[in-house]
C-alpha cells in the first residue's frame, strides 16, 4: 500500500514513526522520572509527618503516665485524698501535666498543618490521606475534649478521675492507631512498590522492543521504498548507456521514482525507434548508393556501347544491304537460268543454291536489323514530349499484340481507373510497351496470362507489366538492363529490346523497375514516368519521390 505512494508521503511516515519510537522513549524515561519524583516527595512528605506522630503518641502516653502518677500520689496508698491537704510534689506534677497538655494541643496542631500541605496524590503513594486526616481529626477532637474537661471546676468526684483515664486512654489508642495507618501503609506501598516495579521493568523492555522493532521497520522501509529503486534505476540507466536498448526499468513503487522511470522508458523508445530509423535510413541509403552505381556503371556500358554502335552501325549497314541485294540478284539469275536451261541443271544442285542464297538473304537482312537497332539505341537527339493517356497507348498496344497468331491463346488482360497521363513521347513509350507486353507473352505458357496495371497520381504514372511465366533469378536481375544480354528460350533474342526500353525510359526521366520471386514464380516490370514536364512549376514534384533516373541521358 505504501509502495505505491509518494516519496514526500513516504518521508512523512518514516518521519511519524521516527517521532513514535522517540515519544514512546521519552514517555517511559519522564514517567520513571516523575514516579521517582512523586515517590521522592511522598518519602520526604513522611519523613515530616512520622516525627510529629511519635511526639503526639509519645506526649499522649506521657500525660497519661503524669496522671496515673498525680492519681497514686493523690491517694497515697490510703483512703483519704491527698488533694484536700497540700502536697508540693502534686502540683510540680499537675504543673508538668498542663505544659504536657499544651505541648501536645501544640504538635497536634503542628501535625495538622503538616499533613494539610502535602498533596492527595502524592500521599497516596506511601499512606491514605484520608484515613490518615480522618484519625488526626479524631486526636484532635480528643485532645479538644481533654482540654475542655480540665477547663471544669476541679471535683475530688471518683468517676471524673475515672472519666480522666478513660479520655487519656482513648488518646493514646488514636495515636497508637495514627502510627498503625502511617506504618501499615508504608509496608503496603513497600509490597505494591515491589509489583509495580516489576510491571514497569516489563513495559520499559515492551516500549524498548517496539522501539527497535519500529527503528528495523523503518530501515526496511527506506531501504525496500527508497534505496532498492534507487539502485534499479541507476542499474537500468546504466545498462540502456551502453547500448542495451531494449532493456526497460520498472519500479513499481508509483512514486517519484518510478515517474522518472517512466520517463527513461519512454526516452529509451524514442531513441531505439530514432536508433531504428537511422539504421533503416542508412540501409535504405546503402542500397540506394548500390542501385545507383549499378545504374551508373549501366548506363556507362550503354553509352559505350552507344558510341560503338554508332559507328558500327554506319560502316556496316551498306555492305550488308549490298549482301542483301546481290543474294536477292543472284537468287533471280537463278531461276532465270532455270527457265532457260528447261531441267538440263541438277535439281540437287538448284535447290542447295536456293536455300544458300535464301540463307544469305535473311542474315543479312537480320544483321540490317540489328544495326538499324544499335542506330535507334545510340541516337540521342530530344524528341518532343507531349501530354499523352497512357492507358488508351496501352490498349491500343494489346489490341495489336492480341491478334498476332502465336499470342492469341495467350490471356492478356488490362487494369486502369480511367486515364492516367503522362508527359511522354507516344511513339516511344509505344515501343516500350510493345517490348515489355511481347517479352511477358513469350516468358509464358500456352495456358499463362500477363496482366497490365495502369495507375496514375498527381506527379506521376505507372505502367506494370506482371505475367506468370519462368521468372527470373536474381543472377538474371543483376545483368537484365545490360545489351546483347538475353535469356529467351528460343534463342533469338539479340539482347537489345530491354536496354532499348530502358534507355528510353531513363531519358523520359522514369524509371523502369525488375523484380521476379525466383524462377517459376513469374516476373513484374514496373514502368515510372512524370506526370508532367520537369520544367513545369510543380512544387509537389520530387525526384526522389518518383525515383527518376537521369544519368542515362546525362552519360550518354
Amino acid at each position: 500500500m505504501l509502495r505505491r505512494r509518494s516519496i514526500r508521503t513516504k518521508l512523512f511516515v518514516a518521519l511519524a514513526l521516527l517521532s513514535t519510537i522517540v515519544i514512546v522513549l521519552a514517555m517511559s524515561g519522564f514517567w520513571g522520572l516523575y514516579r521517582y519524583q512523586h515517590l521522592a516527595s511522598a518519602i520526604s512528605q513522611r519523613a515530616t509527618e512520622i516525627p510529629h506522630a511519635n511526639d503526639i503518641n509519645r506526649i499522649a502516653e506521657t500525660l497519661r503516665d503524669s496522671n496515673s502518677r498525680i492519681n497514686d500520689m493523690a491517694h497515697n496508698g490510703g483512703m483519704i485524698d491527698a488533694a484536700l491537704f497540700d502536697n508540693p510534689l502534686i502540683d510540680i506534677e499537675r504543673d508538668r501535666y498542663k505544659q504536657l497538655l499544651i505541648d501536645l494541643d501544640l504538635h497536634v496542631d503542628l501535625y495538622a498543618n503538616v499533613v494539610g500541605t502535602g498533596s492527595s496524590d502524592k500521599d497516596n503513594l506511601l499512606v491514605d490521606v484520608v484515613r490518615q486526616r480522618k484519625s488526626l481529626d479524631e486526636i484532635r477532637q480528643s485532645v479538644d475534649s481533654l482540654i475542655t474537661f480540665h477547663r471544669q471546676p476541679l471535683s475530688i468526684d471518683y468517676g471524673h478521675k475515672s472519666e480522666l483515664g478513660k479520655r487519656l486512654d482513648s488518646l493514646v489508642e488514636l495515636t497508637h492507631d495514627h502510627l498503625s495507618i502511617i506504618h501499615g501503609g508504608m509496608a503496603v506501598f513497600s509490597h505494591d512498590v515491589r509489583g509495580e516495579y516489576r510491571t514497569w521493568i516489563g513495559i520499559a523492555w515492551a516500549c524498548t522492543i517496539v522501539a527497535i522493532a519500529m527503528v528495523v521497520l523503518l530501515i526496511w522501509s527506506f531501504h525496500s521504498l527508497v534505496v532498492k529503486p534507487f539502485r534499479t534505476l541507476i542499474d537500468g540507466s546504466r545498462l540502456v548507456a551502453r547500448g542495451q536498448l531494449n532493456h526497460r526499468i520498472d519500479l513499481g513503487t508509483g512514486d517519484e521514482l518510478s515517474e522518472l522511470a517512466a520517463a527513461l522508458n519512454e526516452m529509451t523508445n524514442k531513441f531505439q525507434k530514432a536508433y531504428s530509423k537511422v539504421n533503416s535510413l542508412c540501409t535504405d541509403l546503402d542500397r540506394q548508393v548500390r542501385d545507383r552505381t549499378r545504374e551508373v556503371i549501366q548506363n556507362e556500358q550503354l553509352a559505350s556501347v552507344g558510341f560503338l554502335a554508332a559507328g558500327v552501325a554506319h560502316e556496316i549497314n551498306n555492305p550488308l544491304a549490298t549482301i542483301a541485294w546481290s543474294a536477292e540478284s543472284l537468287e533471280s539469275r537463278l531461276e532465270e537460268a532455270v527457265c532457260m536451261l528447261n531441267g538440263a541443271m541438277d535439281e540437287e544442285f538448284i535447290a542447295v543454291m536456293r536455300t544458300n542464297l535464301k540463307r544469305i538473304e535473311d542474315e543479312a537482312f537480320r544483321c540490317k536489323g540489328i544495326t538499324e537497332r544499335l542506330l535507334d539505341f545510340s541516337r540521342l537527339g530530344e524528341v518532343r514530349r507531349v501530354a499523352t493517356n497512357l492507358t488508351e497507348l496501352v490498349e491500343d498496344v494489346v489490341a495489336m499484340v492480341s491478334k498476332v497468331g502465336k499470342y492469341r491463346c495467350k490471356t492478356l488482360r488490362t487494369h486502369s481507373n480511367g486515364a492516367a497521363m503522362a508527359h511522354v513521347n507516344p511513339q516511344e513509350i509505344r515501343q516500350v510497351v510493345l517490348n515489355l507486353v511481347t517479352n511477358a507473352l513469350e516468358s509464358v505458357d500456352t495456358d499463362g496470362a500477363v496482366d497490365i496495371y495502369i495507375t496514375s497520381d498527381e506527379t506521376s504514372a505507372s505502367v506494370i507489366v506482371q505475367d506468370d511465366g519462368c521468372g527470373m533469378s536474381n543472377d538474371v536481375l543483376k545483368h537484365l538492363f545490360e545489351p546483347f544480354f538475353t535469356r529467351r528460350r528460343d534463342g533469338t533474342g539479340t539482347g537489345l529490346g530491354l536496354s532499348i526500353t530502358y534507355r528510353i525510359v531513363s531519358q523520359h526521366g522514369g524509371s523502369l523497375v525488375a523484380s521476379s520471386d525466383g524462377e517459376g514464380c513469374g516476373s513484374r516490370m514496373e514502368v515510372l514516368l512524370p506526370a508532367c514536364a520537369e520544367n513545369e512549376d510543380n512544387p509537389t514534384l520530387s525526384r526522389d519521390t518518383l525515383r527518376w533516373n537521369h544519368e542515362p541521358a546525362k552519360a550518354a
